[in-house]
């Protein structure tokens, strides 16, 4: 009789344990964001610029490195590697941004992209970084858990500048990312395509679907599957962030 008690007192715990991990996995579901967090800051943009086109990156070789952004991924087909960053913007205009990549020795238990998140490292001068410094043993820690975007290549959490880089790994190596998903923002061009949401002569792709097209020079958020260097199947909304 005892071990039958024990044996029914051991379900109800088992049980009990997996109910809790479902409810706590909800909870966790409904704290995730709908929203994807905007993130201004002057000053790092300075020191962005200031790194990158003035060339002081020597100047930063080996110092500590504190970060507040939006987490996005970036596919490198150039490279063949999955680039990882923190990003924001210089201020509401929204079409200067600054992007700092991290160096990820483990890849594991990520951010969901666009989910907003401190680091803390060591910046380092290294020739496999993409604009020649990332930053190192980053410690990341979430703020705010966004819901994310179900796309192979999402671009909808990446900043203006990650975001042409992307497109133009998209249109240079077509058979790589044919038949993937792809979820995209920029500015209507003409009826078929859409280019760079701030900039002229940046970036433009061809688009084909079922869909109302709307005054040229309105930003737009789009979603389709990647068909050669267009994009087809695709859907617009009206654009609510960028």
């Amino acid at each position: 009789m005892k071990r039958i008690i024990a044996a029914l007192f051991s379900l109800v715990l088992i049980i009990g344990i997996f109910s809790g991990c479902s409810k706590a996995e909800k909870k966790e579901e409904k704290t995730a964001s709908l929203i994807m967090p905007t993130v201004l800051n002057t000053i790092e943009y300075t020191l962005y610029q200031n790194i990158f086109y003035n060339e002081k990156a020597s100047e930063y070789n080996g110092k500590p490195a504190e970060k507040e952004g939006t987490f996005a991924t970036l596919y490198d087909a150039y490279n063949n590697v999955t680039r990882y960053y923190v990003w924001g913007y210089n201020d509401n205009t929204k079409c200067c941004d600054w992007q700092w990549e991290l160096k990820l020795d483990n890849t594991e238990n990520l951010p969901v992209n666009g989910s907003l998140v401190t680091v803390s490292g060591t910046y380092e001068t290294n020739e496999s970084a993409l604009d020649g410094l990332w930053i190192i043993k980053p410690d990341i820690k979430v703020k705010t858990k966004y819901k994310g975007n179900d796309y192979d290549v999402d671009m909808l959490s990446m900043s203006n500048t990650l975001e042409r880089v992307q497109i133009t790994n998209v249109l240079n190596f077509p058979d790589y990312f044919k038949g993937k998903t792809i979820g995209f923002y920029g500015r209507m061009k003409n009826d078929t395509s859409v280019e760079d949401a701030y900039y002229d002569n940046s970036w433009d792709v061809a688009v084909e679907g079922d869909f109302e097209v709307p005054a040229y020079g309105t930003i737009v958020i789009a979603s389709g599957k990647i068909d050669n260097k267009k994009i087809a199947d695709v859907t617009l909304s009206e654009n609510t962030q960028y």
